[in-house]
């Protein structure tokens, strides 16, 4: 009867059925969805293929589901640079088919390769998620959309990999130079060989770093942040 049992026990195992990639996702999205909104101090580095611009620090702001800021002196982030545009994206699992891709060792972790296709009209045309399922974060990902190309993101959390909140202490984004477009508040404050358009002619990637400390969560952001002009 104990052999039996054991017996049993492994073969429940065997066929117990492994988590869909909307499943993951699903946990992915949990974690990041107890985080209604956000201000932290941010660090901006920039290497922009014929564009110099200085490091700059100041102040992000986050509420959700996607509304992102980073106010500094002579800067705004356009809602085509929002990293959180493709998590907002992933809450309704009814509009998007996925499949796993395979695994991927990111900085010691394995991670599963999900690719999302969105099932009607978005803005995002594939998104390709590199997720940590042992803390249920993305570490990686890459989307291909419609507005600004392909944009990659890389995620490092440090000691906040495996808290509650999960906010990367880094996030290094990769943008389709084609597509991306200069905050127009710092175009006349930037030195570029094109013509000073904030949109760039540019082929090629560039890359923008943004590091984050002193995270003030759940503090309920106004509205009003996102909408004024300072």
């Amino acid at each position: 009867m104990k052999y039996f049992t054991i017996t049993f026990l492994l073969l429940c195992s065997i066929v117990s059925p492994a988590q869909t990639p909307k499943q993951i996702l699903a946990q992915v999205n949990k974690k990041f969805n107890r985080v209604n909104d956000y201000t932290a101090d941010i660090h901006l580095t920039f290497n922009l293929p014929s564009i110099k611009m200085q490091a700059i620090d100041g102040k992000v702001f986050f509420k959700k589901p996607s509304k992102y800021r980073v106010r500094t002196k002579g800067i705004v982030f356009l809602p085509k640079q929002n990293p959180y545009t493709s998590m907002a994206a992933l809450n309704d699992t009814n509009s998007f088919d996925t499949f796993i891709a395979g695994e991927e060792k990111i900085g010691g972790k394995m991670t599963t390769i999900i690719k999302v296709s969105p099932n009607n009209e978005n803005d995002l045309i594939l998104g390709k998620f590199w997720i940590d399922r042992d803390n249920n974060i993305i570490l990686r990902s890459q989307l291909t959309t419609r507005s600004a190309g392909t944009i990659s993101i890389e995620n490092t959390y440090g000691v906040n990999a495996n808290v509650a909140y999960a906010l990367p202490d880094r996030m290094t984004m990769t943008v389709d130079m084609s597509k991306f477009k200069v905050p127009k508040m710092v175009a006349a404050d930037i030195n570029t060989k094109s013509t000073g358009s904030a949109q760039t002619s540019q082929k090629g990637t560039g890359v923008i770093q943004l590091t984050y400390s002193h995270y003030s969560i759940n503090q309920k952001v106004p509205d009003s942040v996102f909408t004024d002009q300072e």
